[in-house]
């Protein structure tokens, strides 16, 4: 008869370690739950959130060099004007593309353009009386058409940029506002 052979792994107990959380993660918890107390801290949540992902999908102008413009920008100036003012949205319109200039490391001048843009959409979203997938709509073709304007007279990009730069983005923004538009202002007014 041979000896069975136990492997090592089974004979040794495994040390329970416990959860680990770095200090400076714990300040910053109690500090945004003491803030909540005395303002809204959602706005500056949201705010935060859309510079991010934001960032991250323009991103791929580090990787590709194509006329494409997928940006979170026009979606969350809309957002953030119609769920909580004005000030919000003209915020998130500046922040969301600086946020994204710096984590790219990428500046162009047109990039001061893009945030009058958003600044528009800001705007439109202040005055436009209707739902969010209306109201996201007009302004994001009102938004393009200045977008095409300035990409033709002051940028001056070839047809085919501007083309593809215009479709892009209102594609995308228009699968934004039908995909997620009403859910996450919903749940905007709702915290």
């Amino acid at each position: 008869m041979s000896a069975q052979r136990v492997p090592k792994h089974k004979n040794q107990k495994i040390k329970y370690k416990g959860l680990k959380i770095p200090k400076q993660w714990i300040i910053i918890g109690v500090l945004v739950l003491i803030i909540s107390f005395f303002i809204n801290i959602w706005p500056i949540i949201f705010l935060s959130m859309f510079c991010v992902i934001n960032s991250i999908i323009l991103s791929i102008d580090r990787y590709v060099s194509a006329p494409i413009d997928f940006e979170f920008s026009t979606f969350a100036a809309i957002l953030m004007t119609q769920a909580y003012s004005l000030k919000w949205g003209i915020a998130v319109a500046i922040l969301t593309k600086l946020a994204a200039i710096v984590y790219n490391k990428k500046f162009a001048i047109d990039h001061l353009f893009m945030m009058g843009g958003y600044v528009i959409a800001a705007l439109m979203a202040n005055m436009l009386p209707g739902s969010i997938l209306v109201v996201g709509l007009i302004a994001t073709l009102v938004v393009n058409l200045y977008v095409v304007f300035v990409s033709k007279f002051i940028t001056m990009l070839s047809n085919y940029e501007i083309f593809m730069y215009g479709f892009t983005n209102i594609l995308f923004n228009v699968i934004l506002f039908v995909g997620f538009g009403d859910f996450i202002f919903k749940l905007m007014q709702f915290l």
